[in-house]
């Protein structure tokens, strides 16, 4: 019990943290931090912290033959990221929020296409209450301009879901500390690449911007990754699968009162629907994993 209970709290923490990315990373752009600088130093000081994680703890190291997919893997993060932040900042955070949290019920349907998982009466019945609920969100809260960014945020959905169905086979046997150590790294590197190419990683050398910066990269990056990862070992990841839906309701919290997003009532109905269905689908006996996000 007592195993359970430090796992539902590390699982938790890291539930706080990535509920918080969104918000901390809606104040970062009003500070004119661009987005890929904003996402290539989150994943920077992210891996960083992380690898010094794996140093001092004495974690082990992945073979160097599984290195390369790793580092696929990290580049479709890198896509799937920008995307997100792309869309982000064209929506207010609560909708992005849970237009993104659909994720899950995508995860099923490309995990059926992909490799044949079963579709079961429970998998469909949270897909369905999770684009309904996606339907009525996107549906009451989109103004004029930000149907483009819903459609980032979408596609930035499916390259997750295609990130974690494929991440179950490269993953499989390898340390997962370091592992996801070295998948960040090649996501850090991909996109500061990508930032240099397109106009440098610069941002403004102010007090708020590089605070706001360093909170993404600890905060919202470096300890949910580690404490979600923790999580799972101690109380499996079915547990920690439901416990991490706690993250929006997180999100939503801090971008009401930080933000001031407000719902509509539409908008808390299709809430609804998505939480239910995010928690149906995590019910299951047997459930996938999805959700391994770094």
């Amino acid at each position: 019990m007592r195993n359970i209970t430090r796992g539902l709290l590390v699982v938790f923490l890291a539930s706080l943290g990535y509920g918080a990315l969104p918000v901390l990373a809606k104040l970062a752009l009003a500070e004119g931090v661009d987005v890929l600088p904003l996402l290539a130093w989150r994943f920077v000081l992210g891996s960083a912290l992380v690898w010094t994680f794996v140093l001092v703890a004495g974690r082990p190291r992945p073979p160097r033959g599984r290195v390369a997919g790793l580092c696929l893997l990290g580049v479709l993060y890198a896509v799937n990221a920008v995307c997100y932040m792309l869309g982000l900042e064209r929506l207010p955070a609560s909708l992005a929020t849970l237009v993104f949290f659909t994720y899950p019920a995508v995860t099923v349907v490309l995990a059926r296409v992909w490799v044949g998982e079963r579709l079961t009466r429970r998998r469909l019945t949270a897909l369905g209450l999770a684009t309904a609920g996606c339907a009525l969100t996107v549906g009451t809260g989109v103004g004029s301009g930000d149907l483009l960014g819903v459609g980032l945020i979408l596609l930035s959905v499916v390259l997750l879901a295609a990130w974690i169905v494929r991440s179950h086979a490269v993953l499989r046997g390898l340390p997962p500390v370091s592992s996801t150590a070295t998948v960040i790294t090649s996501t850090a590197v991909a996109i500061a690449l990508a930032g240099l190419l397109t106009g440098g990683l610069g941002v403004p050398l102010a007090p708020a911007p590089l605070a706001l910066l360093a909170a993404i990269g600890l905060f919202s990056t470096a300890v949910p990754i580690t404490a979600f990862l923790i999580g799972i070992q101690w109380i499996g990841p079915a547990r920690a699968a439901i416990a991490a839906t706690f993250e929006p309701v997180v999100a939503l919290t801090l971008a009401a009162f930080i933000l001031g997003d407000r719902l509509s009532g539409g908008q808390w109905l299709g809430a609804g629907l998505i939480l239910a269905g995010v928690l149906w689908l995590r019910l299951e006996r047997h459930p996938d994993p999805v959700d391994a996000h770094p």
